[in-house]
């Protein structure tokens, strides 16, 4: 893992799996992750991941929000047990370009540590493409993966006991 002065951006933890850092262009993001166990029973060690701007003004591209967001990740996956759920929200119409573009991250930085699983649903309203990322060394790979295609199924919506 990079340590803070080799990247792009200084990352600050705000709280316990919640980071910010700034941009060269002077751009606040937020990233951060919330407790997923409330989606399946199966997923305790599991959370949702989140990317956000301060404003919603357009930005140019910057690679150093790509390298900024690894680091984050790859601390997260530290813990071999943790497992991330990443949902493509449609707020705003690009949640297609959302998936490709995290997709595309990791294709790029995975060291091979990282499985992905992607799954989409439809519902009347929208689309949800989602997807589930784990350490190869998480014991219960096989029951959260299960879990998460059957979240997926039930289009997202928490799954009972």
């Amino acid at each position: 893992m990079a340590s803070n002065s080799q990247l792009p951006y200084k990352v600050t933890e705000e709280s316990h799996w919640h980071y910010t850092f700034m941009t060269k262009h002077g751009i606040k993001y937020y990233a951060y992750f919330i407790d997923a166990s409330i989606y399946h029973p199966a997923f305790t060690d599991v959370y949702t991941f989140n990317i956000e701007t301060e404003t919603d003004a357009p930005h140019p591209i910057d690679n150093g929000i790509a390298r900024t967001i690894v680091h984050i990740l790859k601390s997260f996956f530290a813990i071999k047990q943790n497992a991330m759920l990443m949902v493509c929200d449609n707020i705003d119409g690009k949640e297609i370009k959302r998936a490709a573009l995290f997709s595309r991250w990791f294709k790029q930085y995975n060291d091979g540590t990282i499985e992905k699983y992607d799954a989409s649903a439809m519902t009347d309203d929208y689309a949800i493409y989602a997807s589930i990322l784990l350490n190869k060394e998480n014991t219960r790979q096989q029951e959260l993966i299960t879990a998460f295609y059957d979240l997926v199924k039930n289009s997202l919506y928490p799954i009972g006991e």
